[in-house]
This record gives C-alpha cells, structure tokens and sequence, in this order.
C-alpha cells in the first residue's frame, strides 16, 4: 500500500486558518465532482485521495491571499493526476472567493476526465506524462528506506527557476520531503515520489519533479518526469545541464500547455459557507474568466 506522507499544513494565524478551515469543505466538494479514469480502462475510476497531500499559501502573489489544497488521484496506488483547488479574494463585484481549479497528468496513459453536467470548464488531457531516464543515477536499492535516501538524493540534483510575463527571473527551491511516496506501487513502478518546486513568495507549488524506479527486462532503473502548475515560463537543470523547459507561447498560455496535460482555470466565486455567487467560465484572452449568474446553465 502507498505511504502517504502527512500533509505539510501551513502554519498560519488567524485570520488566515480560520479561511483555510472554512475552504476546505469547499475545495474537497470542487475536487470530489471530477471523474477520471485512463483511455485504456474508462469504466475504471481512479482512486480519488480525499485527504489533501499539501496545505498552500501564497500572501505575497499581486498583493492577494491565495490559498489552496493539492489532491491526488492514484491508478493502483500510483499517482495518476494531481490538482489542487485553490481561492483568492473577489472584492471588485461580489464579496467573496474566487475558486480556481488546477489540474496535471501524471499517468504514462491519456485520462479522460469527466465533470457534472452544467460545467463551464473542462480538462481534456491530449496525451499521458512521458518519462525520461537517469542513466547516469545510481541502480535503485533493494530496499524502501535505502530507495527513500536515493530518492532525495536525486531530487536534490535538480534546479529550477521561471520568468514571470515581464522576464524577471524568479527563482525555486525544492522542498525535500515527497509530497507523496509510493514503494509498494502495484503496477507500473517499483517505486516512487512526487516532489515539488515553490518559490520564495509562498508555499505554492509551481514545479512538479516525479521520480520512479523501474524494471525492465531484468534491470533496475530511475526514470523522472517535469510537470507545470505555473503561468510562468519554466526552467529545470540537473547537475546544471537544462533538461525541461515549457516557455509561454499562442499554444502554451496561461490556461494549458500543448498537450493539456496542465489545465487551470477560474470556474466560480463562492461564500465562505459554500454558496456558490457567480459561476466563471475560462476565457484565453480574460485571465479573470467571464462571470455570469449562478444560476444560468
């Protein structure tokens, strides 16, 4: 069975945790309404972790307070996709939260990812996470604790900064504990973790290292993969060679990458008991989204 680590709660005084408290009933509902499964098995929901592997905040982001969870969704306890749902403050013209919805594959396989009916936004992912090898990584040991220590030691070989819309370089740091750590995976991996970038402003994720051992045809290996949840353009190094980097472009917007395997947007503003003020729908050319009534269709 996977080990999840304990979530990383953040440490915040009033009134900050008393908004985390109010929201996160709010963000498991937004999260509990997907339905995804891979293109190979559709009819076979993935497990969706119902537990946050990742308490955020990010104070100093255009001067608002932006909050937020991060969930899984394992395929045989393998992570498949991870989303975070996550609120800044909506005061211009209604009172209340704007909740967005983020979203990344994780899964070699294409999902395919449902919504309820009503829904002004969607995730269609184009294609599964592909992986690169670490030829030059140490051979993975033959235990949980000793693969643990050979896990951080390879995250830690990784660098990564962005460039914000006006070019400035923003720098990351990686957080050394997993988010999450899989050594019992069933299918797929012999063992894994999924770590992450953030920048200094926050605890918000911006980068997303995966890195998993494998068999193959005898022969044991470390196989690593990048993912995006930033409107930044990325740049990741390892051992100072660059190795990922998705730039901002007309098919690399704010919204999704290419192959939408990373997809945020805007979807509603919400009280903080949960009633739902505005519905938002996702506009490339409106980062803000287009607000219409709650209860139109």
């Amino acid at each position: 069975m996977a080990v999840l680590f304990s979530v990383l709660a953040l440490a915040l005084a009033d009134p900050a945790d008393g908004l985390a408290k109010a929201m996160l009933p709010i963000y498991v509902a937004e999260a509990e309404a997907y339905s995804m499964a891979v293109e190979t098995a559709p009819k076979r929901p993935l497990e969706f972790v119902k537990e946050p592997i990742l308490e955020w905040s990010d104070a100093a982001r255009d001067g608002l307070f932006t909050q937020g969870v991060v969930f899984l969704w394992l395929r045989a306890g393998r992570p498949a996709a991870i989303g975070t749902i996550y609120s800044e403050p909506e005061n211009a013209r209604l009172k209340g939260r704007k909740l967005l919805h983020e979203f990344h594959a994780l899964d070699p396989e294409k999902l395919i990812v449902t919504r309820p009916k009503g829904a002004l936004n969607e995730w269609v992912p184009q294609a599964g996470l592909a992986r690169k090898e670490l030829p030059d990584a140490p051979t993975p040991a033959g235990t949980a604790a000793a693969r643990l220590v050979q896990l951080k030691a390879v995250a830690a070989e990784f660098a990564a900064h962005g460039l914000d819309p006006d070019k400035k370089r923003v720098d990351m740091r990686l957080l050394p504990t997993p988010l999450y750590r899989y050594p019992a995976a069933t299918s797929g991996v012999t063992d894994g973790a999924l770590f992450t970038f953030v920048t200094t402003a926050g605890t918000d994720p911006e980068i997303l290292l995966l890195i998993e051992a494998k068999v193959t045809d005898g022969k044991a290996s470390w196989e690593f993969a990048c993912g995006r949840f930033s409107d930044k353009s990325l740049h990741v190094q390892r051992r100072g060679k660059e190795v990922w980097s998705p730039t901002r472009s007309d098919a690399n917007t704010w919204l999704h990458d290419p192959q939408h395997l990373f997809r945020v947007y805007p979807d509603k503003i919400v009280s903080l008991d949960g009633k739902v003020l505005a519905r938002v729908r996702a506009i490339d050319t409106m980062w803000w989204g287009e607000y219409l009534p709650a209860e139109d269709k």
